[in-house]
């Protein structure tokens, strides 16, 4: 298998796809606390992993003609706290995605004179995803 473009990569709420999508990422972080001492080999600085998250950020063309997840659906989600589950990830068979409980965080709706009205929305992922694979 080579290389995978970009624009297969696909996000979904719960079982619809998100529309208008022009890019799309998924950051998994994790708080790392210092464990360094004096017992540290060549006095290198020693880590420990501890708590893990993630966040997914899309940006997006806004077109309200389009079926699927769209800016009014994160509007309304982030208005009323409602918890989604987010899929991001690949949708050809035997490709792998993520698949986890998220909170949408931020939404924004813009646009200038001289270019298309767009979007963006960022989710914060809720407990532990899990990795799945299209069958």
């Amino acid at each position: 298998m080579g290389y995978k473009a970009g624009y297969v990569l696909k996000i979904k709420i719960g079982d619809t796809a998100v529309v208008g999508l022009r890019s799309k990422e998924l950051n998994f972080e994790s708080e790392m606390a210092e464990a360094t001492t004096d017992d540290s080999t060549g006095q290198w600085r020693e880590y420990v992993p501890l708590q893990k998250g993630g966040t997914v950020s899309a940006d997006g063309l806004y077109n309200p003609d389009l079926t699927g997840t769209n800016l009014f659906d994160f509007i309304s989600n982030l208005k009323n706290g409602t918890e989604v589950t987010l899929y991001f990830g690949g949708i050809e068979t035997g490709d792998q995605y993520e698949e986890a409980s998220a909170y949408i965080n931020s939404v924004t709706w813009s646009g200038d004179n001289t270019d298309l009205q767009n979007y963006s929305v960022e989710m914060t992922i809720n407990g532990e995803p899990e990795t799945k694979t299209v069958s």
